[in-house]
């Protein structure tokens, strides 16, 4: 049967649906939390950008927040960082006011790394007025032995419904949380990070499977997910027109430029790009103004109003090319000659950012960053000393100008392949680049067991999410892999050397082993049936038990739409599948 898909979006001409029938959800994604925590002048920033989310959600009166991932900059956030999320949420997301929107599906499979039984806003040990719901990020992602997320533990105090994590990587089976306001219904799928090559590999052999509504053309079908979106390689990202087709929204995580205005696709699915709140690396795409969106459905339409955000840093980001210096300037040395260019390119670029409208706070201290290209060293200076003299107007002095030849300028324009990277992807290039120079310098020919690749995967993990336990975890994930190699294939022990040294040339070959070893679940059957689209029954109830206005008593199910309240009564979806076309 083929899929009616949502007609158009709500046209501001009309008159606006019934809000009794509307969702209003806030969309929001990669706030990382923490970052640059420890900065005289940017320590506060993540936390000032999240009060505001948070302030507008309230303001707004949505009925709950969507987050698309990296709420935290970091695997393992500090104390600090996590106590000032907590404050906030307590004082933004708790309170009396009633929750308008039913709860239908089984929290067992929309919850499954929580103890808590139901959605939050219907715990009765809780008094929740805006709900969260969250996935994670690359940056965010399960850690440790345990493979726990920061967002565990904030979902373990009932503050943030965590959804959209799977622990088997070898097949995927997306169960949506199931809602319901008035006559609106919204089938909300979530699929936090995952490798994209994995990702892309699972999508062609069929091994997502995406559970759907059965009268799916009756409900809003809403995907939040982070992964790559730009062609940074010819692997490591997902096309936009790989998405099901059946989706009406997805909300793209992890890319930092903000594109919140909804792209259709060719295959009919809309995506919106809210961007990172905060700026984590100094690119163009980063100095595009900051937006979180108020998204209303109603029906099978809706639109994105844009809200900006004022309370991020500016960041104003320029080019300077310098060349040979005229004839005529006497005694003035080329670097004084530059120096003064630079001098005056910085104070134009200031006087920018202080006129962006942002807070005065902010504003004072803007973030800067000239891009000056060269043809002649004699042009060049140190620019650390340099940005000193900028330290109480800039927040990034040390790093507001960068040199770069013209040369190597013109070589990375050349090169799609690096020139679409930016300087963040440049930047990780490069240490791993480091990184395995070092390997191969100190340690390769010490590695008799272990992997090359997987060591360098353990350290940049350690390194880009501060994950202290990166390094350990793989070196006994390997151990424990090497070991159930040799229990299972019983090589004799003449040849256990050569054996060891097989299984490392062929996991020095395998992208995927060392992030399986960082936390990806190996234990998995292949399906049988790679149908990818498959369906439950969101309105199929037991008996019905009469709607109360007691807080936090669940029914079992009643299928009518009454008036808005706590969210009482709510139906558990039970799982009909069944192969679609």
């Amino acid at each position: 049967m083929s899929h009616t898909r949502a007609s158009s979006l709500i046209s501001q001409e009309e008159s606006e649906p019934s809000e009794a029938d509307t969702f209003r959800i806030l969309l929001a994604t990669d706030i990382h939390l923490g970052y640059a925590e420890d900065h005289p002048v940017r320590g506060n920033d993540t936390f000032e950008t999240f009060e505001e989310i948070l302030r507008i959600a309230v303001e707004e009166d949505v009925d709950f927040i969507l987050l698309g991932g990296d709420l935290f900059h970091f695997a393992q956030p500090t104390p600090n960082c996590i106590h000032k999320c907590l404050e906030l949420l307590k004082k933004y997301c708790l309170g009396d006011k009633p929750v308008s929107v039913e709860f239908l599906s089984d929290p067992n499979l929309n919850f499954t790394r929580s103890e808590n039984s139901t959605v939050n806003y219907e715990d009765p040990n809780l008094n929740v007025s805006m709900p969260i719901f969250s996935i994670h990020g690359n940056h965010d992602d399960p850690t440790g032995k345990s493979k726990t997320s920061s967002l565990d533990i904030i979902s373990a105090t009932g503050l943030v419904n965590y959804f959209g994590n799977y622990n088997n990587y070898d097949s995927i089976e997306i169960s949506p949380i199931l809602l319901r306001k008035g006559a609106t219904k919204l089938a909300l799928y979530g699929l936090s990070h995952i490798r994209d090559e994995r990702l892309g590999r699972l999508f062609l052999e069929g091994k997502v499977k995406i559970l759907t509504p059965d009268d799916k053309d009756d409900w809003f079908h809403l995907l939040a997910w982070h992964q790559n979106r730009v062609a940074r390689s010819t692997k490591n990202f997902i096309p936009d027109d790989s998405l099901p087709d059946f989706l009406d929204l997805v909300l793209w995580g992890h890319e930092h430029d903000c594109r919140i205005e909804p792209e259709r696709k060719v295959n009919g699915v809309y995506v919106t790009q809210p961007g990172s709140s905060v700026a984590t690396s100094l690119t163009p795409g980063e100095a595009i103004p900051k937006h979180v969106g108020v998204l209303k459905v109603a029906g099978r339409e809706f639109k994105i109003e844009p809200i900006p955000l004022k309370t991020v840093r500016p960041f104003i980001i320029k080019e300077l090319a310098l060349h040979d210096p005229p004839d005529d300037i006497g005694d003035v040395t080329p670097m004084e000659y530059s120096k003064d260019l630079i001098h005056t390119k910085i104070r134009e670029m200031i006087e920018e950012a202080k006129s962006m409208g942002q807070t005065a706070e902010v504003s004072e201290k803007p973030l800067i960053r000239l891009s000056v290209k060269y043809n002649k060293e004699s042009l060049t200076f140190n620019s650390i000393r340099f940005g000193h003299s900028y330290a109480d107007q800039v927040a990034n002095p040390d790093s507001m100008v960068k040199f770069q030849s013209i040369r190597d300028a013109q070589r990375r324009k050349g090169n799609a392949s690096i020139a679409a990277e930016g300087e963040a992807e440049d930047d990780e290039l490069i240490l791993a680049d480091c990184i395995e120079e070092f390997i191969a310098e100190r340690l390769e020919n010490k590695l008799k067991f272990f992997s090359k690749n997987s060591l360098i995967q353990a350290v940049m993990k350690s390194i880009g999410s501060s994950d202290k336990n990166a390094i350990i975890d793989i070196g006994d994930s390997y151990r424990k892999k090497l070991m159930e190699a040799l229990v299972r294939d019983k090589p004799d022990s003449s040849r256990v050397d050569q054996y060891v040294r097989e299984f490392k040339d062929k996991v020095e070959n395998d992208d995927d082993f060392a992030k399986v070893l960082l936390g990806s679940s190996t234990t998995m059957e292949s399906p049988e049936n790679q149908t990818s689209v498959v369906t439950i029954d969101g309105d199929d109830c037991d008996d019905q038990v009469p709607q109360t206005s007691t807080r936090g008593k669940r029914g079992r199910g009643s299928p009518r739409v009454q008036a808005p309240t706590r969210g009482r009564g709510r139906g558990r979806g039970r799982g009909k599948k069944a192969a679609a076309n």
